[in-house]
């Protein structure tokens, strides 16, 4: 299987850039604020340990997210801080832009004291010295990661429980008397030209649907898995039919994939708090179950990602994580705890979640709780 690495790729079109231009007009009036445009109401005041960035002309939150934050698929950070921005495809230059917290200032260290004789010895306290080892980690700073990467959420799956249909298709194929598979840099022809309104610029997901997937204890139908092959970009359109570039590509793609309008998955944060221990109690928080894994592998663990049938409605966001654990087969036992995952995307009843700790082999079926 092959897998482009999305973040080298210079997509613009969210941020500012001529494709997004073409599909989302700038927001009107425009007046001037100190002494530039912009059709915003840009803060003047901020709190005393802001890192205020002026905006220049060119920039995108995209590339703006990639310079402070080290990660273009970031921006949506950068947004969240700065409220007034209404449209994050339009940024004006002169306008500030919040993007982190100033460096705190160290005082230079103080001139060590004088020494001092130790006390004299006394007897340890029965069982060694109580809270040895954890005063250090008192008020350290919280371990926040990234929950994933691009190829975790882009070259995934999602689950469609509305039963949707595409509102276009790779029609055929540039090379299409001598290949019957298609990647990054290839040339397709779209199903939908512009009487569909496909036009030059737009982005779209290419996905394909796996199967019907049903739930591994009720038998119920949760919808249909939809795995994303890559992503084309419409290089020109015709009446009604299209020519495309796939711009980045995670497996084989092949005439009669679906096409999704592109809409950009920002990863998501986690704070990774300590494992749950053995002996701690079941939680009264939402329960599921692990639904479905990557090419319906029997068994997985650490670093694989998964769908879990526990979604926005149950109290789940990007960044939440869960407890991964399996009924001990002897009633009356412990539960068996076999990891942890983080979620990547969520709907309203399903999520895709990346296991970032187990400690045996894991599968569909086994349960998972909100940590």
């Amino acid at each position: 299987m092959v897998r482009a690495t999305f973040a080298v790729l210079a997509v613009l079109c969210f941020c500012g850039a001529a494709a997004g231009q073409a599909d989302n007009p700038p927001p009107h009036p425009l007046h001037k604020a100190d002494g530039h445009w912009t059709p915003y109401q840009p803060p003047t005041e901020f709190a005393p340990d802001a890192n205020v960035y002026i905006i220049q002309k060119g920039d995108t939150l995209w590339a703006l997210a990639q310079k402070f934050l080290g990660n273009p698929y970031l921006w949506p950070q950068l947004w969240e801080k700065n409220k007034y921005i209404r449209d994050a495809h339009w940024i004006y230059p002169g306008d500030p832009l919040v993007v982190g917290v100033k460096a705190t200032e160290v005082a230079p260290p103080a001139a060590p004291p004088a020494p001092v004789a130790p006390p004299p010895p006394t007897a340890p306290a029965p069982g060694g010295p109580a809270g040895a080892g954890e005063a250090g980690n008192q008020g350290a700073p919280a371990n926040l990661v990234a929950a994933g990467t691009e190829d975790d959420i882009y070259c995934f799956a999602y689950l469609d429980d509305q039963n949707a249909r595409p509102q276009l298709t790779i029609k055929s194929a540039e090379r299409i008397e001598s290949e019957d598979n298609y990647s990054t840099n290839d040339i397709v022809y779209l199903s939908g030209g512009e009487q569909e309104g496909v036009k030059a610029g737009q982005e779209y997901f290419i996905v394909q649907p796996v199967r019907n997937l049903r739930h591994p204890a009720t038998n119920a139908v949760l919808g249909k898995v939809i795995r994303y092959l890559g992503r084309a970009r419409v290089l020109c359109a015709q009446d009604h039919t299209a020519t495309a570039e796939i711009v980045a590509s995670c497996d084989a793609i092949q005439i009669g994939a679906w096409l999704k309008p592109f809409d950009p998955i920002p990863i998501p944060m986690t704070v990774l708090t300590p494992p749950v221990d053995r002996c701690d109690p079941a939680s009264t928080k939402p329960r599921g179950y692990i639904v479905y894994s990557r090419d319906d592998d029997v068994s997985f663990g650490e670093g694989e990602v998964v769908i879990i049938d526990l979604g926005e409605a149950d109290q789940l966001a990007p960044g939440s994580q869960a407890i991964i654990y399996r009924d001990d087969p002897v009633p009356g036992t412990p539960r068996i705890l076999l990891g942890e995952l983080a979620v990547l995307t969520t709907g309203s009843h399903w999520a895709t979640a990346k296991i970032i700790r187990s400690s045996g082999p894991m599968r569909v079926g086994d349960r998972v709780e909100v940590k």
